[in-house]
């Protein structure tokens, strides 16, 4: 039984980023500011995708809401299947944004952090690499945490996929993502799908984003 709401990321988006599982042992360092270091599932759970698609955001969200209620234990304790979410046919790249304009859009906002990792939970706190982790070491991230950070994805110098997370309940983090939000919109009219709270919305739609960040601090 799966006790949890569980989701699966697919497509473009674990596509795009480089699987550099490492093979070889290097000295382990925690965690800092540096460093920003995810849980595997989190990745695509929050996404910004071209406003052009938002026809298959909405739909894509309704059937993982379907979906939840199908694959709902009869117990009320977990579900016992997975809806494996399906990126847009068309990406951020289509559209020309380049990763240079998105780096100079974010910059203030949030820091570049190059070295972003995404594991298993047992490969979070220790020396132990995950075989089949995400290991980037010049990666296009903006974040001050793992619940703070927004996540480019490139396809040679355009941005191709942008995804992020945020802390629900840090009213900083939410300022900021808010912010790092309208200013990708600024670059490129976009929709957001957070699959964690069943939401999609155009980020141009000041009602439809204070219901999302509303839905966020709830």
């Amino acid at each position: 039984m799966i006790t949890k709401r569980n989701f699966l990321a697919t497509g473009a988006s674990m596509v795009a980023a480089p699987c550099a599982a490492q093979t070889e042992q290097q000295p382990w360092t925690p965690p800092g500011p540096d460093i920003i270091h995810i849980h595997e599932d989190a990745w695509g759970m929050r996404n910004l995708y071209p406003l052009t698609v938002r026809d298959e955001v909405d739909k894509d969200m309704a059937e993982a809401v379907a979906a939840a209620e199908r694959n709902r234990d009869p117990s009320g304790l977990g579900y016992n299947g997975m809806y494996a979410i399906k990126p847009p046919s068309l990406d951020y790249a289509v559209h020309g944004l380049t990763l240079a304009a998105v780096a100079s859009a974010l910059t203030p906002i949030l820091p570049r952090v190059r070295q972003f990792n995404a594991t298993i939970y047992s490969a979070m706190d220790s020396a132990q690499l995950d075989p089949l982790g995400i290991y980037e070491e010049n990666a296009w991230c903006f974040g001050t945490g793992p619940r703070c950070f927004v996540k480019i994805d490139p396809k040679g110098e355009l941005a191709a996929n942008i995804w992020f997370d945020v802390d629900p309940d840090d009213l900083e983090a939410r300022s900021l993502i808010r912010k790092a939000v309208l200013a990708i919109d600024a670059l490129a009219p976009s929709v957001i799908a957070d699959y964690y709270v069943d939401f999609s919305g155009p980020v141009s739609d000041a009602d439809q984003l204070n219901r999302y960040f509303a839905l966020l601090a709830a």
